[in-house]
């Protein structure tokens, strides 16, 4: 019988979607699972606190790769500062504090039977994940002694890689426990033990990734291969307590407008290049023939406005068909913003010119705000907050369940269409309503692993054969978003001829790039290599649940196109090796010593550098 008690626990957390149960109880008689003696414990209820822990964890962990790896913009200029005592304090907590109380509380109710055999197979292959993503993001944790404060009231810390071998131990016995279960319910897979076996050798191949073991990780087999073996968590449109809707609608779709900014990297890499946009043709556009540029941009990201102050603003045209720009790279003629956007009133700094596709001409000067009108903040962007909500570039469709992006590329600029162009304001209810998803682990994710696998195995011929297929299958995934969205406009859908068009054009990149390439007195690519490329689609695929963009830096120095912050390295410090440990728990514990920087490396850490910083 059915008693998973989602509303209970979405109480909990309001960030997390609503589901229904076959049983009803009043919300007081169990307020927290582990207030109880394990005899009157609610397994059904320890599994749904597990798995909203786990989707909190995995946020946590998320944020830190979105943020280093450019996917999602980050405020500060010191690395030290963001990544110091709470780097990793909220995933720290679930895994301690929730999940594996949990897990013995599960296990002092499994019994000889094994009834709760399905229970502690998910729960304990959710839990090896987030003890690996721990130790990737501060090295030594405590382990052996943890959970145990009758024994051990303050645990030492264990080796990194004794705790990496714990947590691959743990999804063998996770697997065990699958593998007797007669079945059950959950959030994610409905109880589909198939599909956890699948997560469970991910989680393998992932290891085995990450610690360099790259035959194993390609010769992996039952993983997450296609879209409907999916892991990830997916939200209502409810408004009212508890709150369903993706948190990131929560924060954009609002009366007060927008409040994220994106990631004026990841929307550059999207929008395409600007001589690729200035040879088409005015007729060609405005026949909707446009330069090959992303499909997915109109889902990710939905502007609010083409006129962002500063740099180059939408692409502008004449009667005569002659392109032009309202003005000039860091020097805009009047078109400057201060109060809106503080760059706007600068030049770009030197050490931010970056043209690996040939703009020499421009710079590489969207730094600031990106043409088209996407308006987001460059990597370490700290001035402050401007009143800019109804008009810097929101997050879309995918994944949060906003709006998809209906507003055509090219416009009339000459005055008479300017005002007509800038209705894209968001609100509440506007879109999808927050009917949105957060990515864990995709298809796309596993195609893009075996593709760097192959790499360093020298076959750059399967290399390719993977990178294209996950670049198709995030796509593909990313389309059937526009669903949620009832005001979507379908004449704005890729269509098949551009989405292949597209890939081609990325493959081709790919087949004539070289193997490795010089970098310039900058530390810039003097042009892209291959594992430039297959870095930036790996990190374009992962929007909106990024975690594994850390260990990929980490891991090859790449993508070395990544932008740099406003400062120049001596002021924001050097890229992360790890963070710190949380500030409560070095004060409870006088085991555990804190670090006074970011560049500890774990185990499988060979130091690999990314001069983009």
């Amino acid at each position: 019988m059915k008693r998973i008690f989602k509303y209970l626990m979405m109480m909990v957390l309001a960030s997390a979607t609503m589901f229904y149960s076959c049983e009803t109880m009043e919300l007081e008689d169990l307020a927290s699972p582990n207030s109880l003696s394990p005899d009157l414990a609610d397994a059904d209820l320890l599994l749904n606190n597990i798995q909203i822990s786990f989707l909190s964890a995995m946020q946590d962990m998320q944020y830190n790769g979105a943020a280093l790896g450019r996917i999602s913009y980050m405020g500060g200029r010191v690395y030290y500062n963001n990544f110091g005592s709470g780097t990793i304090s909220g995933a720290w907590y679930q895994l301690y504090a929730s999940i594996m109380p949990d897990i013995a509380a599960i296990e002092g109710l499994n019994g000889e039977e094994n009834l709760l055999a399905f229970h502690l197979g998910m729960s304990k292959a959710m839990a090896a994940h987030i003890m690996m993503g721990i130790v990737d993001s501060v090295g030594d944790i405590p382990w052996a002694e943890a959970n145990n404060p009758a024994e051990y009231p303050s645990p030492s810390v264990s080796d990194d890689a004794d705790v990496y071998a714990a947590a691959v131990a743990m999804l063998d016995e996770a697997q065990g426990y699958l593998d007797a279960a007669g079945g059950g319910d959950d959030m994610y897979y409905g109880g589909d033990a198939s599909k956890w076996t699948k997560y469970i050798n991910t989680l393998r191949m992932r290891a085995n990734l990450t610690t360099g073991n790259y035959a194993a990780a390609l010769s992996q087999t039952n993983v997450i291969e296609t879209a409907a073996d999916d892991l990830q968590f997916n939200y209502g449109t409810q408004e009212l307590q508890p709150d369903t809707r993706h948190p990131w609608y929560q924060s954009d779709y609002t009366t007060s407008g927008a409040n994220i900014y994106q990631s004026s990297w990841l929307m550059d890499l999207m929008d395409g290049d600007i001589d690729e946009w200035q040879a088409v043709s005015l007729a060609d556009h405005q026949a909707g023939i446009h330069p090959i540029n992303d499909p997915r941009r109109r889902y990710y990201f939905y502007r609010q406005s083409y006129n962002t102050p500063g740099n180059q603003t939408m692409l502008n045209y004449y009667d005569s068909g002659v392109y032009s720009y309202p003005c000039d790279w860091g020097d805009c003629d009047g078109t400057a913003n201060g109060e809106t956007l503080q760059c706007s009133l600068q030049d770009q700094p030197f050490h931010l010119e970056f043209t690996p596709d040939g703009d020499s001409a421009y710079g590489d000067g969207r730094w600031c705000s990106n043409f088209m009108g996407y308006w987001g903040r460059h990597h370490g962007n700290d001035e402050g907050t401007p009143p800019d909500n109804f008009t810097r570039t929101a997050v879309g469709v995918y994944p949060a369940g906003g709006s998809f992006d209906n507003q055509p590329d090219i416009g009339d600029y000459d005055g008479s269409l300017a005002a007509a162009f800038n209705v894209g304001q968001v609100w509440q209810g506007n879109g999808g309503g927050g009917q949105g998803v957060w990515p864990i682990y995709l298809s796309s994710y596993v195609k893009f692993m075996k593709a760097e696998a192959a790499m360093w195995t020298g076959d750059v011929a399967m290399a390719r054969t993977y990178m294209e297929a996950g670049i198709n299958e995030s796509i593909t995934k990313v389309m059937t978003m526009s669903a949620v969205d009832a005001e979507a406009d379908s004449s704005m859908f890729p269509t098949g001829g551009m989405v292949s068009a597209f890939v081609a054009d990325v493959m081709a990149q790919f087949d004539a790039a070289p193997m490795t390439s010089a970098l310039d007195g900058l530390g810039w690519p003097v042009e892209k290599d291959k594992l430039d490329i297959l870095g930036e689609q790996y990190f374009v695929a992962m929007y909106g649940g990024a975690n594994d963009a850390w260990n990929f830096i980490r891991r090859t120095g790449h993508p070395r196109t990544l932008s740099r912050g406003l400062m120049d390295n001596n002021e924001s410090g050097t890229f992360p090796r790890t963070g710190t440990y949380p500030s409560n728990e070095i004060s409870a514990n006088p085991n555990i010593l804190q670090r006074q920087d970011n560049n500890t490396l774990v185990f499988w850490d060979a130091g690999v550098t990314n001069p983009s910083n």
